[in-house]
């Protein structure tokens, strides 16, 4: 699994083209129904996701969690929402500790992990390399 990360229009979706995924393989979490998240080889959007789970008032991490153990091959794209003013909002508030924390997850099971900042990757965690 991969997880890509960054802030918005940052280039996330560029590095998904980049590497290798059509439109057609990118399903998006802000707006495709929860089941069909998982279904393509790339979730964009995971944040959108996790908002729309919470408005409908689900718990989104344990049915996440899930559904990654159960698509190792996935990348997910997650935009940073962590940043800036805490919001008054107790739903804002929510969406963001529930963006981080289930993010914080996928990282520890993720073979990489990328940032992209102004359209760079930094690799955060790089997958095993095996020379020979």
């Amino acid at each position: 699994m991969k997880l890509i990360i960054g802030g918005i229009f940052s280039g996330k979706y560029e590095r998904l083209l980049s590497l290798g995924f059509g439109e057609n393989k990118i399903a998006d979490g802000a707006s495709v129904p929860y089941e069909e998240a998982f279904a393509k080889p790339a979730l964009y959007k995971l944040n959108g996701l996790i908002r729309r789970m919470l408005e409908d008032g689900k718990d989104p991490q344990p049915w996440i969690l899930e559904q990654v153990k159960a698509h190792p091959e996935i990348t997910i794209v997650c935009d940073e929402v962590g940043g800036g003013v805490v919001p008054i909002d107790k739903l804002d508030r929510e969406y963001r500790e529930a963006v981080g924390r289930i993010c914080c997850e996928i990282a520890k099971q993720a073979e990489s992990v990328e940032r992209i900042y102004c359209g760079l990757v930094t690799e955060l965690k790089a997958g095993e390399k095996h020379v020979g």
